[in-house]
Formats: structure tokens, sequence, C-alpha cells
């Protein structure tokens, strides 16, 4: 009877592992005949590793380049390959991440999979970004009629309609952040008074954000300090999110109500779930017995004819979304620019020429769109490192066939954006240097082509445009002609500037600046 029992046993554990095998191989084999890494056709445990590692925005890049051979049938494939004798194929930028994922790194093919009319929607990847476990946002959403009935009832309070003050909010806290610099960090030659932009500037833009979604900014500046610890709580969920979006099963953890307790909540005192409770007492207002009415984004959203839950939930994606994008590309293009003394000296010319004639005391956002190379900067820096890099992956019902290869319905198809952004098809030949005359001195045809491929960082032009986008540009306009004109920045350690880590969106630190007052009547 024990023989039977064990023989039984050993039965079902073969039967098993058998049904496993098979089920491996049925997946592994939809996506053979595209080259990736070691075993990431038959587990995810490549991407997990390098995402949980913080440079997958840079490990994208340098899988594309080893293991993207496609056969191109078009011209337009054609321009983006480099030709391989040796192996009849050519090198393009499509591999085999996971069991039924691949990434692209190929920005007219981006460009078409993001269109409106091209059949894809999100993957259930977003999911793992629901700040509420059981329901979806604007960022989350996957069902395209969905994200789309969302959007259009977002779309004016992103765009300002009905705030006649927006851009007198933006330049009341950027104004506030320059008196934070010249009561706290100010360098002369009685001492070093370093600046860690990793943190300061996040302080801008939240103050920034705030400001315009509830009418009044939520005091970072004024703190010099994340007193409630948001950030740092933040910070430390990009991770576990993104882990949960990579692992399905890891959601359904979360639903549990045992771990449902344990995650921030309104009437906590600091982290996440202080913020919770601010969002929730704003809303609040609008909704109470005598609600109040403000000229901000929040009242958009609440007249909109959205729910209230909705609102709270979108006031919420307002506010993480737009300020810490605009925080990353705001430090990058200061770094950028500090760095490049060629850049530096041109930006300076251009501030200095216009300010007899500009706007005081910060310049009018149609001013700042009016100087070229300011725009380039911005344009530049947005490509050399995307505010978000995460994979962002779409999937189709159908077939298709992507840089020449058939991918079937239902793979995850992910981007490469250091790939897309730094494309020399598209770019030029050094499309890995920081070069902002390249947006001046390039024919129209070929500006019009960066001009939409750099736009992707944004995802303009798609199904998925962000809505933040207007706000992101008048605030990094703004910014940099105040800074540059009235201060020179410079690395405090050129040797290592900064450290930092990518779960999809980047994270500064040590990103020490000497900030000393520039020697012109605009600084005194």
């Amino acid at each position: 009877m024990a023989f039977l029992s064990s023989v039984f046993f050993a039965a079902c554990v073969s039967a098993v592992a058998l049904y496993i095998f098979i089920s491996k191989l049925v997946v592994w084999q939809r996506l053979r005949h595209i080259p990736g890494p070691p075993w990431a056709g038959w587990s995810k445990l490549w991407l997990v590793r390098h995402q949980i590692g913080g440079r997958l925005c840079l490990d994208l890049p340098a899988v594309c380049e080893k293991y993207g051979q496609c056969v191109y049938s078009t011209l337009k494939y054609r321009q983006t390959a480099i030709a391989d004798d040796s192996t009849g194929y050519t090198t393009g930028p499509l591999a085999r991440i996971g069991p039924k994922w691949v990434v692209c790194g190929d920005p007219a093919e981006i460009r078409r999979i993001w269109n409106v009319h091209s059949g894809y929607q999100r993957a259930p990847w977003y999911q793992g970004y629901r700040f509420d476990p059981n329901s979806d946002s604007i960022l989350t959403a996957t069902d395209n009629k969905e994200h789309h009935h969302i959007k259009v009832h977002l779309l004016p309070g992103y765009m300002g309609r009905g705030q006649g003050g927006q851009e007198q909010v933006v330049d009341r806290e950027i104004l506030n952040f320059i008196r934070l610099i010249e009561r706290k960090y100010l360098s002369d030659r009685t001492g070093t008074r370093p600046m860690d932009m990793g943190r300061t500037l996040q302080y801008l833009t939240q103050d920034v954000t705030s400001a315009v979604e509830f009418g009044k900014a939520f005091g970072y500046i004024q703190d010099n300090d994340d007193s409630f610890g948001v950030i740092d709580a933040l910070e430390s969920m990009q991770l576990p999110c993104a882990l949960m979006a990579l692992l399905p099963p890891l959601l359904a953890v979360v639903k549990l109500p045992m771990i449902q307790r344990l995650l921030p909540k309104p009437g906590d005192k600091t982290g996440v779930g202080r913020m919770l409770g601010l969002v929730r007492d704003h809303v609040a207002e609008r909704y109470g017995e005598k609600p109040v009415k403000n000229a901000d984004a929040l009242q958009s959203f609440v007249e909109s004819g959205l729910t209230r839950d909705q609102v709270e939930a979108e006031a919420l994606v307002h506010l993480l979304g737009g300020s810490d994008t605009t925080a990353t590309a705001l430090r990058c293009s200061i770094f950028y620019v500090a760095t490049n003394p060629q850049v530096y000296r041109r930006i300076q010319a251009e501030i200095d020429a216009a300010l007899p004639t500009a706007t005081r005391p910060v310049v009018a956002d149609t001013e700042a769109k009016n100087l070229p190379y300011i725009q380039a900067v911005i344009k530049e820096t947005l490509r050399m490192w995307p505010p978000i890099t995460g994979l962002m992956p779409k999937i189709s019902a159908k077939n298709d066939v992507i840089c020449g290869k058939e991918v079937p319905a239902g793979t995850f198809v992910a981007w490469s954006a250091m790939t897309v952004m730094k494309s020399t098809a598209v770019f030029g030949a050094d499309a890995d240097v920081f070069e902002p005359a390249r947006w001046l001195e390039t024919d129209a045809k070929q500006l019009r082509e960066m001009e939409a491929t750099q736009g992707l960082v944004f995802m303009a032009g798609t199904r998925w445009e962000c809505l933040g986008r207007k706000l992101a540009y008048v605030e990094m306009g703004k910014v940099l002609f105040e800074l540059f004109a009235r201060f020179d920045f410079s690395m405090t350690n050129p040797v290592k500037p900064f450290d930092w880590t990518n779960f999809g969106f980047t994270n500064h630190k040590h990103m020490n600046v000497k900030i000393t007052r520039r020697g012109t009547s605009e600084s005194k």
C-alpha cells in the first residue's frame, strides 16, 4: 500500500512538472525567433533582476544593441538599421526580455504602436501603479475607451482653462525658490553652501503642482524640508510598484485584507498617508455643505462630471505625476548646462540679451518660448534623460510585425526610452552627446522627425499623451531663465556629481551644486 502511495505521489509530481514544462515550452516557442538574454524566454528573472538593480533604463539599450537582429522589409526600417554582412541580418532594436515580452527601440515603430489607431492598448503592467488596488485612474486605465473617458474630463483642468492666474501661481513659487537660494545657499569667498538639487528642486515642483491644483502650495520651499517624509516615502514605493507591475501575483497579495491594513491611509501623520489625507481634505471642502470653489485644477475636476472617488484619485495622480518628472527634468537641465561651458555661455548670452525687455520679476511663458536656445536646451535635456523611462508595455489583440519580426497577439511590447531618444538615424551621429544646437541647425524635414521622436518623452501625438506636458514646459522655461539670469552653478564634486537610481522614475541623491551670484544687475 505504501509502495502504491509512493508511486501515485511520484506520478502526480511528474504530471505537474510535465504540465509546467509544456506550458513554459508553449510560451517560449511563441517568440523563439526573437533573440534575447539567456532564460528570458523561460522566466521574468532577467527583467526582475535588472529592475531591482535600478539601472534597467540603461540595461535595455544594451540588450537592444546585443540581441536586436531584425529583418527589415521597408526603407523606413533600413534607415534605422546597421548592416551586418556576416549574418545576413541587420542589427536593429528589437529583443526578447521575458516569456511574453519584447523591447523595441525603433522610433518609427514606437510611434506606430502608440498611435491612436494602432489597435494597441496598455498592458496589465500598468495596474502595478494603482494607488487603490481595486480601481484605475488616468495613469493605470488599460481599456482605451475608459482611458479616453477619463482624459476628456480631466483635460480642461490640466490645460488651465478657467484658471486665469495659473501662470502667476507658478511665478510666485519660483520667486519663493529664488529667495530660498538667496537665504540658504549662496556661496561666496567666505564659504561654500552647497545645495542638493536632488531634493530642493523637488520642493519647488511639489509646491508649484500643489498650488496649481489646490490654489495653495504645500509649503516645501518655506520649510526647506520634506517635513512629513512624503517625498522619501514616494521614492521608497517606486521599486515595489515596479515589481508589482512585473509580477501580477503580488497585486493579488496586496488586495488581501491583512495587507490592506498595512498600506498608507489618509489618517497617517507622515509619508504617503499624509499626502492621501491632504488630498482627501481638499476634495472634501469642494463637496461640503458650503462647498469651497476656487479657480484651480481641482475645481475643474470636481465640475467635470467625475465621481468624488475619481476626483480624489485623479487629484493624487496630478499631484504626484507632475512634480517628480518635472523635478528630474530641471535637475538634468542644470547639470547638463553647468558641465558644458559652450552651452553655458550661449544660454546666458541669450538670457542677458532678453533681460532688458523681459517681464519682471519672472519672465512670461510666451517670452521664454520665443527664446530658441532655452527651448533647445529643454528639448535636448528631455531627449538625453527622459523623466519617465519605465517599460510602459502595450499589447494588441492581433498579430503584428515589428521591425520585420512577427509578434503574436498578446505580447507585451515595451519601449527602450534611451534607445529611442539616442537614435543616430533621427538625431545624428552624435546622438549620445548633449548638444542643444542640433535643434537649431537641422533642416526642416529632419527637425520634424526629431520633434516627433522627442515628443514621445511625454507620449505626444499618441493616445496616452501626458496631460501635464504644458505645465512642465512652462515651469522649465521660467525656471531656467530666472536661475541662469541670477546665478552661476557648478557641481561641487565633478568626479562624482550625484548618485542615482531608476525604477521608471529617476531619483537623484547628493546632487550638490555651488551657487554664486552673477555679476549682473538682475542678480542684485
